[in-house]
């Protein structure tokens, strides 16, 4: 799985405005402590992305927020429990800031020293969203909470944020009526084509490169090989589940398939080893039962490169191996541009 890859503060937060606005809001509250100063839930799913914001947070303020997600623990007697540093996290002098996952504020996680919230990734149902909200609105809160949802556009073509936060409001004025649930924004309710700028030539990356392609988070890449795959005239490309028995993209046409395994790495000239070619090899089995009659090709492909073992090993197991170069090579013959790559990767999020 891919980790993030630190750049300079400067170059990123220029080709990031949703990051510059939080850093720069951040300030800005920092500037407006009171005696009892201000405390900042920032609301973030994606756990590449937590670490992200933490990193470019110390980076600007001098200290690591913590982060609360699915991992920690609930158990009061662990010493890194998550009531213990929210406790901490209350107690703290000065600005305070929490990275919290939706995940993690169930029934009972009460924050009431917080009075900034950021929702910083949405959640796909209002009234999940507004329950991570209420966190902070809680008996005990004594000062006014301030949330901010913000929403990156653009004049050319409606972006991906603006679609989510119309439909989320949709979503909030139905939850009003009892007969209708709130419930999950669905990918079928977004009309895609409203996220392709009306002319991309004009300030907007149209295709993906090389850099793109070495700074991509896991799930991000294996869209980027289905993409491929769909683009060289497979009729039927899926990305399996999570649990995926060694294989993350199928692609079929026919009576002929491909087996992909992706692996991604976040170190340069990485070259790894023969993991991946276990992976795939011992996920065929299941794979054959699903779509009998199918003959597989079985494949692996990385952003990086693959060491002489990962060869010899291929060879040995008729494995075809795909790396950096490779990839290169298919993105000059099929273009990709990163709105194919999110039109399937928000179809897989739910």
């Amino acid at each position: 799985m891919n980790v993030f890859r630190p750049e300079p503060l400067k170059s990123y937060s220029e080709k990031a405005p949703k990051l510059h606005w939080l850093l720069t809001t951040l300030r800005g509250i920092e500037k407006n402590d009171d005696a009892v100063g201000n405390k900042v839930i920032v609301f973030c799913e994606f756990k590449e992305m937590q670490r992200m914001l933490r990193h470019y947070i110390e980076m600007e303020f001098g200290f690591a927020p913590d982060i609360i997600n699915g991992d920690t623990s609930t158990s009061i007697k662990n010493s890194a429990s998550r009531q213990k540093r929210i406790d901490a996290f209350q107690a703290k002098p000065g600005l305070g800031i929490l990275i919290l996952s939706p995940v993690a504020v169930g029934f009972g996680v009460n924050i009431q020293e917080a009075n900034h919230v950021i929702h910083y990734t949405r959640n796909w149902n209002p009234a999940k969203e507004d329950q991570a909200t209420d966190r902070a609105y809680r008996i005990g809160q004594t000062r006014t909470v301030y949330v901010y949802c913000p929403i990156v556009y653009a004049d050319d073509f409606t972006t991906f944020d603006v679609k989510l936060d119309r439909l989320l409001s949709v979503k909030r004025v139905l939850a009003t009526d009892m007969l209708n649930g709130s419930g999950d924004v669905q990918p079928g309710e977004f009309n895609f084509s409203d996220l392709t700028p009306k002319d991309a030539s004009e300030g907007f990356p149209s295709e993906i490169t090389l850099d793109d392609v070495l700074g991509m988070q896991w799930d991000y890449f294996e869209c980027l090989v289905a993409v491929l795959w769909q683009k060289r005239g497979y009729r039927n490309v899926y990305r399996t589940p999570k649990h995926d028995d060694g294989v993350d993209v199928v692609a079929i046409t026919g009576s002929d398939g491909d087996l992909v395994q992706c692996k991604t790495s976040g170190t340069d000239d990485a070259s790894l080893g023969w993991d991946a070619v276990k992976d795939v090899v011992t996920g065929e089995a299941a794979y054959r039962a699903r779509h009998p009659g199918v003959v597989f090709r079985r494949i692996c492909v990385t952003n990086q490169f693959f060491n002489g073992t990962a060869k010899k090993h291929a060879d040995l197991n008729d494995v075809e191996l795909l790396d950096q170069s490779d990839v290169c090579a298919l993105l000059r013959d099929f273009p990709i541009a990163m709105h194919d790559i999110e039109r399937l990767l928000y179809t897989t999020w739910h």
